[in-house]
């Protein structure tokens, strides 16, 4: 089976409504006052970057990804902050083109390691990043949430 062409792009701010449905998929809903400022700051500055999957000029997948110097390792680190594929589209490599794609750009920006967040009981999630050649960490995260539940976006919890 071909797998479909897809166009990856860094998206603009005027992305933001395009994108929203998969966001709004992605966080169960729980998309926060805060959200298109905070996706805005991500298209604008250089350390973050929003990537968009299209196929036949439709808008079918997001990967939301950050650049950070890490002391850990001794460089600068790139990072999957969130990716998503709309249900439709999934399972023909849209991922997988949008995560190379952000992995060329971290090569080319010189970072010493790609990192990508998944949710413990995404196994889809942790199988798709291990087929990519994305290694578990043995780490844990912890947070101090400093917001009212009612502002968060994709994080669950007290």
């Amino acid at each position: 089976m071909n797998k479909p062409r897809v166009t990856i792009r860094r998206a603009g701010v005027s992305d933001y409504s395009k994108c929203l449905p998969l966001f709004t998929l992605l966080y169960h809903g729980d998309i926060g006052p805060n959200f298109r400022r905070t996706f805005e700051d991500y298209v604008r500055k250089k350390e973050g970057i929003v990537l968009v999957g299209e196929l036949s000029h439709r808008l079918v997948g997001v990967l939301v990804g950050s650049f950070h110097l890490d002391i850990d390792w001794e460089g600068r680190t790139a990072r999957i902050d969130a990716i998503v594929v709309e249900p439709a589209s999934r399972r023909v490599g849209i991922g997988k083109q949008l995560t190379q794609y952000f992995i060329s750009m971290a090569r080319k920006r010189k970072c010493v390691a790609v990192k990508a967040r998944v949710n413990v009981n995404n196994a889809t999630a942790q199988k798709f990043n291990e087929s990519l050649g994305l290694a578990r960490a043995n780490t844990y995260e912890y947070v101090i949430d400093f917001q009212e539940p009612s502002k968060r976006v994709g994080v669950k919890g007290p």
